[in-house]
């Protein structure tokens, strides 16, 4: 299963994520509800969701996007102690994101996941683990699923990937104790800074990457408005350039 990230993010990563889905390219995309996402883009993914892609919500912290002001640094977010009003806007803006979801979609998401992984951290996962979801709902967990997988992500990603499988690790423990399904396998971690780097890894990921294997990707348009901190736009290009060539496993 292959899913993109940061629907929500730009109108022209989100136009390529699209075309990508309809290429049949991508089973699954996860949106970064925000005010500015196009009325028109958002009915194109509800009938590709009708012909049996999914769309899950990108739970957002970290990102300042239109319509959203509260965003914290990664690095706050990782603080084992953080003042009370902090926690507690945090969890309002996971409440308000799913409803902005349900609104925009009219159900429930079909998974959760989070903007740089931010639903895994100890303090935010039982609070993502309480949103509402229907039957089927499940939530994304960043761990490849055998130490060859995450040996190969590590050289793919670099040192960051020891933190998230870790944190990753702890999270799945809550979610399945909340009774939530989450995935078995997973891989895509990219040094996503580095375009050569990804050119070089993801067709690598990808043709390693078995049937069960939730395989992340960004792709997007480098010429859009917004980025990402930490993410070369040329990146986003390289891994529509690569899925593009490649059929869907």
């Amino acid at each position: 299963m292959r899913i993109a990230d940061d629907f929500g993010l730009g109108r022209k990563h989100d136009r390529v994520i699209l075309s990508l889905m309809q290429a049949r390219r991508l089973d699954a995309t996860s949106v970064m509800v925000n005010d500015a996402i196009d009325a028109g883009d958002v009915a194109r993914l509800k009938a590709l969701r009708d012909a049996g892609a999914e769309v899950g919500l990108h739970l957002n912290l970290t990102q300042a996007l239109p319509g959203h002001a509260d965003v914290w640094p990664l690095s706050t977010l990782l603080r084992p102690r953080l003042p009370s009003r902090v926690r507690a806007a945090a969890a309002a803006s996971l409440n308000r994101q799913t409803d902005e979801f349900i609104s925009l979609f009219g159900s429930f998401p079909d998974y959760y996941d989070g903007h740089q992984h931010c639903h895994c951290i100890p303090w935010i996962a039982p609070l993502v683990a309480q949103l509402p979801s229907g039957p089927k709902t499940w939530i994304r967990v960043p761990l490849p699923a055998t130490w060859t997988g995450r040996w190969r992500n590590l050289r793919a990603g670099g040192a960051k990937g020891v933190l998230i499988m870790a944190l990753a690790a702890r999270a799945r423990r809550v979610f399945r104790q909340a009774g939530h399904e989450v995935n078995e396998d997973f891989s895509g971690f990219l040094r996503l800074d580095d375009p050569a780097s990804v050119r070089h890894w993801l067709p690598r990921l990808l043709a390693a990457a078995g049937p069960d294997c939730l395989m992340m990707v960004h792709p997007g348009d480098a010429d859009d408005e917004m980025q990402c901190a930490g993410h070369a736009p040329e990146s986003r290009d390289c891994e529509t350039n690569i899925l593009l060539q490649g059929t869907v496993n």
